[in-house]
């Protein structure tokens, strides 16, 4: 699946892309893009010095697009985050 990541927020405030492809078994997959299109998700706004997570998806000629930070964002996502980090 094609990907593009934006990290940005923390200590700092430099924001990270990434943009490739990744392959993921076909159960975290379908678990992933549940995740994407899933209904809104709550925001910390007395989150300090966290990270937001800008995070497209694109499987076949479907488009997916959802933003977390570090209160709120699924475990799953954050391991392929991970992935897409280590692998760059």
């Amino acid at each position: 699946m094609k990907y593009s990541l934006l990290i940005s927020g923390g200590f700092t405030g430099i924001p990270k892309r990434y943009t490739g492809t990744i392959t993921v078994a076909s159960t975290e997959e379908k678990e992933l893009l549940d995740i994407l299109t899933a209904a809104g998700r709550s925001e910390n706004k007395n989150l300090r010095d966290g990270h937001q997570y800008h995070l497209k998806v694109a499987e076949g000629s479907e488009n997916y697009e959802a933003k977390f930070d570090d209160a709120n964002i699924p475990q799953s996502v954050r391991n392929l985050i991970a992935k897409i980090i280590q692998k760059d």
